[in-house]
């Protein structure tokens, strides 16, 4: 085990690649011990034009590609195994097993087990918006800060093994306010509907991303541009990623926009601080 480790709690097959694919494959390249835990099985998910005989058996279709793209960014895979839970106002809401009905109390229990046994200095996991309000990032978001906390504290979850660990770092994922202002202008420009996007017509950019300051560390992975667009490209049932990016040229995304975004949760800093280094300050142990 090295000395440095992360861990990064997420909610469905392929947010580990679209969304901070870079940062981890960064820092696996850099020596940490990066672990990937995904809550959900993507069933409820749609699927890519020429992947429709994929529904008969999403789940695995989703559970491959996820380890295909894991095993680019260099991490380790963990999965809870939670029914996807659908998008906004999604009938898959209703279903007994959707990760958003589990039991709570079970669910934290997941995070503090893997906390306890993996001992991450870093750990990571969406915002209380779920960036676009997913109801499966947000219960991520809740499971994850709440079980972060937990881990540390022996009367809770005793009968959860090994002891209490306390990570030093708590970040959530998030983008800024001022690029989805040119996204969705770009969007407008392309005649379509920013309030109405995605596969499922679900995301309103005119409602998301963080303000600036609230942007806390700030890391650049240029260097680990291909790795994330191959991960991502591994989710080919989704799509592969490719359809986000076509609002701009590649080379200029390689540029301007090879930098992930994180709001540092604890220790919880002041608007405007800046970092460069998930784990800057952090004790290895």
């Amino acid at each position: 085990m090295t000395s440095r480790r992360l861990l990064a709690i997420l909610a469905h097959p392929d947010d580990e690649s679209f969304g901070i694919g870079g940062t981890l494959a960064r820092y696996a390249d850099e020596g940490v011990d990066v672990h990937i835990a995904i809550a959900t099985d993507g069933v409820a998910g749609s699927v890519a034009a020429g992947y429709e005989h994929t529904l008969v058996e999403l789940a695995a279709v989703r559970h491959k590609e996820l380890e295909e793209a894991v095993a680019v960014l260099g991490g380790a895979l963990h999965t809870f195994g939670y029914r996807d839970s659908g998008y906004i106002g999604d009938p898959a809401n209703q279903h007994p097993d959707a990760f958003i009905n589990a039991d709570e109390r079970q669910a934290i229990g997941r995070v503090v087990e893997l906390i306890r046994h993996i001992r991450p200095q870093v750990v990571i996991t969406h915002d209380e918006t779920g960036g676009y309000y997913h109801p499966d990032h947000i219960f991520c978001w809740k499971i994850t800060s709440a079980g972060f906390a937990a881990a540390a504290d022996a009367t809770q979850y005793p009968e959860i093994g090994p002891a209490p660990y306390q990570p030093q770092r708590l970040y959530y994922t998030g983008f800024s306010n001022r690029m989805v202002k040119v996204f969705t202008w770009l969007m407008r420009l392309r005649g379509q509907d920013p309030k109405r996007a995605g596969r499922n017509k679900d995301i309103d950019w005119t409602r998301i991303g963080i303000e600036p300051p609230r942007l806390h560390a700030h890391i650049d992975y240029r260097r680990y541009w291909d790795a994330k667009r191959t991960a991502g490209a591994a989710h080919a049932s989704q799509g592969g990623g490719m359809a986000r990016s076509r609002l701009l040229p590649e080379p200029l995304q390689r540029r301007y926009m090879a930098t992930e975004t994180f709001i540092r949760a604890y220790p919880p800093a002041p608007d405007g601080f800046r970092e460069h280094d998930l784990f800057a300050g952090v004790v290895d142990s």
